[in-house]
């Protein structure tokens, strides 16, 4: 007798329905992408007891026939493609043909549906793929989609479902990253009687966020500087590092407003925040827009993820885009007084068209944010390109001469803030200032409370440039140079040998001037370095034997490039076996045999390493941190003068690269409760 034997259809029917539904905001996800792709403008969801009683969906949609809605149920039965050759330029939310098959198989489904213009519309009622009537009926126009005792014919699957409470949040999480999505879309969700949330239409992004996230949240997110890097679009909101979560909760991705979940995304995002973390999460609301050529949307059925054509150029453009907005620091108070950066009024201005646009119409029009500095259209700021161009090859012949340039470009930092009067090391109070370079002296004290391991090596003595070219440019005659934030403080005097304290109108600002001068000296140190130090290879005496597995070998010959740009060297000893004849000089001391293999593995699992990156930064701070004024010297008035309009020149302002904070505010109204003044008003006491 054989052994094989074809399913029934109501069994291969309720197996290919447990890839589609996984619990009631699965049904919900697939139902509004169809009410979505049907033009609506309007979408209403109830549910009753998490959805296992009752789940609702209505729109008014462009509805369908008697002939389409009975073949609507059927599986692999859709509008969205028609041949093989549609699979490469998805533009719908939905195309598998198979959510209202998987629905009737494991629910008592009821569809009512009419189109605008005609005279009646259409009811079918369906339990468990057996239609059970179907016939005419006055609806209004759009699409009505009922399921009832979801999972009833499915025990397995119901018992796994969570509590009632549990699958609400998960239901309300889908309408939240779709209302997202459609901010011209009115959203309304109804739970067990009550309405839990009602969006009315929204002309902007802004407004549907402050909808959703309430003020709290909605005051600490701001606009990712639209970016366009190779053919790909990125903007939304990014929130400030001052409020960060323990989960990614709050970061919701979109490509071509398809809600996803890519793992090279999130670690793009989480590498533009790498200083700021602290192993929490930030809250981004990130568009892609790219060509439907170069994403593949069919990869799972529940079309949450997608495949990339080039992996690494996403991953540049996500950085490139927050890297450049979070460079702002939009969330420290502007010389004005308002209490975020201004913005144009045409910020997050969206087109009001309802449907989906098509791949000629380019969706990010549909986010419409405009540069707020200038350059953005372009690229941007030149740091930010120098971190993402492509590194020369390495040159070990002119390593002397790159050396000199190293030390030609590393003495301007000599004469932007003077060391102050006393030296650390040796306690004479004017050796340092006399000779005008800090690296004459020795290595100055380990600060108090910093955990950074003192560097094996350290900056040799160099010569200053004579007459060192201005950081900044002057102002034309008869004009005044505009003040920054920390320009425009009032300095008071210096607390603890450590802390600046100035005057903000009646808040007082305390700033740690080592974080301040740290920040500044990373920032300079990072461009010297990224346009020079990493090309740089360093010949090793005797030549180091990596061995890996077939894979990891695969992955070296084929990042070959990236690892000679880098400064790498290698030989092929076949088997698998790899001599390392050069390393780049800016790693010297670390295991190679254990940072290549750690970069081949992220590399085999995620297409990009940042291994390297990650390194040389450290190095870079390590570098800044060991360079900069340390707790326990004192500053001039001059000198603080200098720090803090060299901060205002600064990126990235707000933190030190090691994520500390630089300054914190304290307002009036908070020293009047910390002195019990209940009655203060700000003009003078109480």
């Amino acid at each position: 007798m054989a052994k094989i034997h074809v399913l029934s259809q109501a069994l291969s029917n309720q197996i290919s329905a447990g890839e589609v539904l996984e619990r009631a905001s699965s049904a919900v996800k697939e139902l509004v992408e169809n009410s979505l792709d049907a033009g609506a403008t309007a979408i209403e969801i109830e549910i009753d007891d998490g959805g296992r009683k009752r789940l609702l969906v209505c729109d008014n949609g462009c509805g369908m026939t008697q002939e389409d809605v009975q073949l609507s149920i059927l599986r692999h039965a859709t509008s969205k493609i028609e041949k093989t050759e549609d699979l490469a330029a998805i533009s719908t939310m939905g195309f598998r043909g198979e959510a209202l098959a998987s629905m009737a198989a494991v629910s008592r489904m009821t569809i009512t549906t009419q189109r605008p213009g005609d005279e009646m519309g259409t009811l079918l009622r369906v339990e468990g793929t057996e239609v059970v009537e179907c016939r005419e009926t006055a609806a209004p126009a759009g699409t009505q989609i009922v399921l009832e005792d979801l999972f009833f014919n499915t025990p397995a699957r119901l018992k796994f479902l969570k509590t009632a409470a549990t699958e609400i949040r998960r239901v309300y999480e889908v309408v939240e990253q779709f209302g997202l999505a459609c901010p011209e879309v009115s959203w309304k969700l109804t739970v067990d009687g009550r309405v839990k949330c009602d969006w009315p239409s929204h002309r902007t992004l802004r407004e549907r966020a402050l909808a959703i996230f309430g003020r709290s949240l909605y005051d600490n997110l701001f606009p990712i500087v639209r970016t366009t890097y190779q053919d790909i679009t990125v903007d939304g909101l990014f929130g400030s590092p001052e409020y960060l979560q323990s989960t990614a909760g709050r970061i919701y991705t979109y490509v071509n407003r398809r809600v996803v979940k890519d793992r090279m995304v999130n670690m793009s995002i989480s590498r533009a925040y790498r200083e700021f973390l602290h192993g929490k999460q930030p809250c981004v609301v990130l568009f892609l827009t790219l060509p439907l050529s170069l994403v593949d949307v069919n990869v799972h059925p529940t079309k949450s993820e997608v495949r990339f054509r080039e992996q690494d150029v996403v991953f540049h453009a996500v950085y490139r885009a927050l890297r450049q907005s979070l460079e702002q620091t939009p969330w420290i108070r502007s010389i004005d007084g308002a209490a975020r950066q201004s913005v144009p009024p045409k910020f997050f201005e969206m087109l009001p068209d309802a449907a989906f646009r098509t791949p000629e119409d380019n969706l990010c029009r549909d986010f419409g944010l405009v540069p707020h500095y200038p350059g953005a259209e372009t690229g941007g700021s030149a740091a930010l390109d120098a971190d993402l161009a492509e590194m020369p090859s390495p040159d070990t012949a002119g390593s002397a001469a790159r050396d000199a340039r190293v030390a030609r470009e590393l003495s301007v930092f000599d004469a932007d803030i003077p060391k102050p009067s006393a030296c650390a090391s040796s306690g004479s109070p004017s050796a340092c200032a006399s000779s005008g370079s800090p690296s004459a002296c020795a290595a100055p004290a380990r600060e108090s409370g910093d955990d950074i391991e003192e560097p094996a090596w350290r900056l040799q003595p160099v010569t200053p440039r004579p007459d060192p070219p201005q950081q900044r440019e002057l102002p034309l005659e008869g004009q005044t140079a505009a003040k920054g934030y920390f320009s425009s403080l009032k300095y008071i005097g210096q607390h603890a040998l450590t802390y600046l304290i100035c005057a903000d109108g009646d808040a007082l600002v305390i700033i740690d001037q080592h974080a301040a001068h740290e920040r500044i000296n990373y920032e300079r140190l990072r461009e010297v370095c990224e346009n020079i130090l990493p090309s740089s290879s360093q010949m090793l005496l005797f030549p180091i034997l990596l061995q890996l597995d077939t894979r990891l070998s695969d992955v070296l010959e084929e990042y070959a490039g990236f690892f000679e740009k880098l400064g790498f060297q290698f030989d092929a000893l076949g088997s698998n076996s790899h001599a390392i004849r050069a390393v780049p000089d800016c790693l010297n001391g670390y295991d190679y045999t254990a940072l290549l293999r750690a970069a081949l593995t992220e590399l085999a699992d995620n297409g990009r390493s940042g291994q390297f990156e990650a390194i040389r930064d450290n190095i870079i701070a390590t570098m800044a941190c060991h360079s900069s004024i340390r707790s326990g010297q004192k500053m001039s008035p001059d000198e603080v003068r200098e720090l803090l309009r060299q901060m205002d020149e600064t990126a990235f302002r707000s933190n030190c690269p090691h994520g500390r904070p630089v300054h914190f505010v304290c307002t009036a109204s908070e020293l009047a409760k910390r002195f019990l003044r209940i009655g203060y008003n700000g003009l003078g006491g109480v």
